[in-house]
């Protein structure tokens, strides 16, 4: 059986495992809906209010200050909205998904199927790789239907076209959501994976996830989010780095956990 094959069948194996866990999906699945309606119904108000002369002259009111024009005032909000949903995009994610791989190892030790997985004829980074894919694959199917059908709905209004670069089509866009989230997701899902081999009950591992989670939500949310509007390259850079962490941390993944054929 090749590499591929062994991670595919561990990964399939994770997946089955989270599949029983209807109650935890709905939760993620409603997480993940939620975002998307509350960017795409703020959008499509602001849609509403630029394309009526009415509903603008009724902003105005509202506007503090002097000398602000209320078309402005819509752009500026749209942005906003833009931003701060491309943020969440990336950010929920890369949680979700680390707090799934954060339980992997501490649930199969729990069952004691943990050291047969050890015993079995398969290399350690392999299975560190084929716990966090399994980890990451329910996620990654509502991040792309959902989010990315919340972007693709926010790209086609008219208040968002000054942020085109911040949306699909827009090729730095793509990069980021196809490359850089997932590269990104599996680095901090194969981390949160380490610290479940190191945790002894799920408390432990818990308060390391959220640990961990802290400081790349505003690492990752920043180069994912914040970045988009530097450019392709830009985003090509951030993916590459990313891959090459999850690379290093599955190599030390793999050490980590041989660990526990000696207790």
């Amino acid at each position: 059986m090749s590499a591929v094959r062994r991670i595919a069948h561990i990964a399939r194996r994770e997946w089955l495992e989270l599949r029983r866990q209807r109650a935890m999906l709905a939760v993620i699945s409603a997480l993940f809906l939620a975002i998307a309606a509350i960017a795409a119904t703020a959008l499509l108000l602001l849609e509403r209010v630029a394309a009526g002369p009415a509903l603008l002259a009724s902003l105005a009111v509202w506007l503090p200050g002097e000398g602000i024009e209320p078309g402005a005032a819509v752009d500026a909000m749209a942005g906003t909205v833009v931003g701060f949903f491309n943020w969440l995009i990336f950010t929920q994610f890369l949680g979700i998904s680390a707090v799934l791989a954060g339980h992997t190892v501490l649930h199969d030790r729990q069952c004691h199927t943990l050291p047969f997985l050890l015993l079995a004829p398969v290399r350690r980074v392999e299975l560190v790789a084929g716990k966090v894919l399994g980890a990451t694959a329910p996620p990654f199917v509502l991040y792309v239907v959902l989010s990315g059908g919340a972007s693709l709905l926010a790209s086609s209004l008219v208040v968002t076209a000054p942020y085109a670069d911040r949306l699909p089509p827009s090729p730095a866009w793509l990069v980021a959501f196809f490359l850089g989230g997932p590269a990104w997701s599996l680095f901090t899902c194969t981390v949160c994976a380490i610290v479940s081999s190191l945790s002894r009950d799920v408390r432990t591992a818990q308060q390391g996830v959220w640990f961990v989670m802290f400081f790349a939500t505003f690492a990752c949310g920043f180069m994912l989010a914040a970045l988009l509007p530097e450019g392709v390259f830009v985003q090509l850079g951030v993916a590459v780095v990313g891959l090459t962490a999850t690379a290093g941390a599955l190599a030390a993944g793999g050490l980590v956990i041989s660990r526990d054929l000696s207790r």
